[in-house]
């Protein structure tokens, strides 16, 4: 469980606001155990889980903040199943979750990246493709979804 009652009646919160259904398929999702990763940092609880596309749905619940969100495109209501098979994980299977590394290094700003040539762009985009084909798949799967 929780170190905090606070965090369990925001979770119990969140899972009253999802639909029956998406409340089943929430509670299979997490009885699978589709999580590919979760991680968890002061309160703020992120997983990547396993869905019908071909990359991992993105998923988070910030107990601080009280928000939630995740990269599919469900939006027949406030919960979609993802969200609802995390909160299960955080309430029922706490120790899935490894604590998060502090990244180092910070990512290159909007800004730098704009000002960059179409080829030095169109490079960058081959090494993502080399090194995170994954993350490549999922821009371009969201793309595509985004302009049908």
């Amino acid at each position: 469980m929780l170190d905090f009652d606070e965090g369990v009646l925001e979770l119990q919160s969140l899972l009253e606001k999802a639909d029956p259904r998406v409340l089943e398929r929430g509670q299979q999702i997490f009885q699978k155990a589709d999580f590919q990763e979760a991680t968890q940092t002061k309160g703020r609880y992120r997983a990547l889980l396993r869905g019908s596309a071909p990359y991992p749905y993105r998923t988070f619940i910030d107990l601080n903040q009280g928000i939630w969100g995740c990269t599919c495109l469900y939006d027949w209501g406030p919960v979609c199943k993802h969200v609802v098979a995390l909160a299960f994980a955080i309430l029922e299977a706490p120790e899935i979750f490894r604590k998060a590394r502090t990244k180092t290094k910070k990512p290159p700003v909007l800004q730098g990246l704009l000002e960059l040539s179409d080829d030095d762009l169109m490079e960058l985009l081959w090494k993502l493709q080399e090194e995170r084909p994954e993350l490549l798949l999922e821009f371009a799967y969201s793309l595509v979804q985004r302009e049908e």
